[in-house]
């Protein structure tokens, strides 16, 4: 015991504690400032890329901060006509879809009763459970009243949030080259190359992924919603929207589409949601087999359970934001590390995913010139 130097233990706890209360702060900053501004930037990024097809045509007229200008009008017109043209049809028939869903409720609650009852199964009967719910829905609304003050704050800095990062996606279109090109001219002459290509892949990947999910959403929501108008469906706009939304999740998106339509239409007449039911696989089968492949390109080219990991990391990482943004990222990586490791082995950068093909210019060649040079 008299061989412990006392003095050098308690430094390194003071070190320890130190080095504790540094990472937590550093975790803190992080979770609630940088956490935010990344998804600000994400948010910017989608909306520059969206726009990007249209800004690239009109700058063919004009120079670029105008053609940004005039994307931001065409694209504020058309989000303008489709609020007024579907906007008071959508909360129509939202309010009546509302007022509709305690019959569908009892209605579920009965047949789930009576099939229990079948198994020798006692279920509380469908008004007994509505009035629990609305009691513990009443209470809700209670604790929402009194945090109204709070929600109040969350809408301004949301509204906040939404013109911020139109700010920073205007930038983006007509800026953004040129802070990549100056990105580029700190990096060392060297590694230029190897820059300039993790910067094409990510821009790449990522662009093409996100056109491509709102394209295929539209398309998704679009058909979903005039198919269940011409098959009888009721709400059928309420559905379009509903299937565009649930589109943008990966994978699993699909699925979701199709369940407010079947689900509708299982309260109607008992034919209907059979052809509800055919009409969303024969919808998802020309997505998967005819849309798919020429909207998106294969954008991602992940393994289906590498992009199931990536979904639940990104998910847990980030919430919704993450799990939109963890396939592309996860792409892009796949590219980058794949890249890295055929120029270490010194093979030709050539990485196939998908239906797209990423090559970074041989480096031996720009090795040798300043050899031969000198």
């Amino acid at each position: 015991m008299s061989d412990l130097n006392w003095s050098r233990i308690r430094d390194q706890c003071l070190v320890a504690v130190c080095v504790i209360f540094f990472l937590y702060a550093l975790w803190w900053v992080v979770s609630h400032f940088l956490v935010h501004a990344g998804v600000l930037v994400l948010l910017a990024m989608v909306v520059a890329s969206a726009l990007e097809p249209l800004l690239s045509r009109l700058e063919k007229f004009t120079p670029r901060i105008i053609a940004a200008l005039a994307t931001y009008i065409v694209a504020g017109a058309i989000v303008a006509a489709g609020l007024y043209l579907f906007l008071g049809p959508l909360l129509g028939q939202s309010q009546g879809l509302s007022t509709r869903l305690p019959g569908y409720f009892d209605h579920l609650i009965a047949s789930t009763n009576a099939y229990a009852a079948g198994y020798g199964i006692v279920l509380p009967p469908p008004g007994q459970v509505r009035s629990s719910l609305a009691h513990a829905a009443q209470a809700q609304f209670q604790q929402i009243l009194v945090q109204a003050i709070g929600y109040l704050q969350v809408a301004a800095g949301a509204a906040a949030d939404t013109a911020l990062v139109l700010l920073l996606a205007f930038w983006f279109m007509v800026d953004g080259q040129r802070v990549r090109s100056a990105f580029a001219q700190v990096v060392p002459g060297r590694h230029r190359e190897r820059f300039r290509f993790v910067e094409d892949t990510l821009s790449t990947v990522l662009g093409g992924y996100i056109r491509g999910q709102l394209t295929m959403a539209a398309i998704i929501g679009v058909s979903a919603g005039v198919g269940c108008y011409l098959l009888g469906v009721q709400y059928p706009i309420v559905i379009g929207v509903l299937a565009f939304v649930f589109e943008l999740v990966p994978m699993v998106g699909p699925i979701l589409a199709a369940l407010p339509a079947v689900l509708v239409s299982a309260f109607q007449p008992f034919p209907l949601v059979l052809e509800v039911a055919a009409f969303f696989i024969a919808m998802q089968f020309v997505e998967n087999n005819i849309l798919a492949p020429r909207i998106t390109g294969g954008a991602v080219g992940l393994h289906p359970i590498a992009a199931i990991l990536g979904l639940v990391a990104g998910f847990e990482a980030a919430g919704i934001v993450g799990a939109l943004f963890a396939l592309p990222a996860l792409s892009g990586a796949s590219v980058i590390g794949s890249a890295s490791l055929k120029a270490w082995r010194g093979e030709p950068v050539v990485v196939k995913r998908g239906g797209m093909t990423f090559r970074m210019p041989s480096l031996r060649r720009r090795k040798k010139s300043p050899d031969t040079a000198t």
